[in-house]
């Protein structure tokens, strides 16, 4: 073999083993199932909880720079996070499909508050921070005990914030889409 081709061969192996990993983490091989990544990849306002919801059901939180990972069955649904906020994202999943939101601090009045968007996946600057935390960080996953602790005493929180989602909607007040453009196969 010439040293070119072994050049070659070294060259093509090692960009294999560069390329981004984030595709084989997050496949969604469940085709009943849509795969929802929730990613604070900003520190901005590390130090303040955010709280993630699915409609009415209280999901978790955390502060700083993390994600999580939650499977939910394709159709319509509701998602939202607060912090001195609320900010809503209507979701229409497919199964099999795996999706990224981004939850990004703003500045608040008192703490930071929250904005939730969708994530492109052509949108290789937001990709790159997707990939990024996905290879550095391992997916939260949230202690049943505390979450189960915390839901007892969300029941008006829960009826308060999607009083807001309705109000909100009635005014004419534009709420993100997460859809099949924000797809990954």
């Amino acid at each position: 073999m010439s040293k070119s081709t072994l050049l070659l061969l070294f060259l093509s192996g090692l960009l294999t083993a560069l390329s981004p990993v984030y595709a084989q983490q997050t496949d969604n091989p469940n085709p009943d199932k849509a795969k929802v990544y929730f990613m604070r990849v900003s520190g901005t306002g590390a130090l303040v909880n955010f709280k993630y919801f699915h409609g009415n059901h209280y999901l978790g939180k955390f502060s700083g720079p993390n994600y999580f990972v939650y499977e939910v069955e394709p159709g319509e649904h509701l998602f939202w996070v607060t912090s001195e906020n609320r900010d809503f994202i209507e979701a229409t999943l497919e199964g099999g499909k795996t999706y990224f939101i981004e939850v990004r601090p703003t500045i608040g009045g008192v703490k930071a508050a929250v904005k939730v968007l969708p994530i492109d996946p052509a949108d290789t600057k937001r990709m790159k921070l997707v990939n990024r935390m996905i290879l550095k960080k391992q997916p939260m996953v949230f202690d049943d005990a505390k979450v189960a602790e915390d839901r007892e005493s969300m029941d008006f929180f829960i009826q308060n914030g999607l009083e807001k989602y309705t109000s909100d909607k009635s005014k004419g007040k534009t709420v993100a889409q997460l859809t099949s453009i924000h797809a990954i196969d």
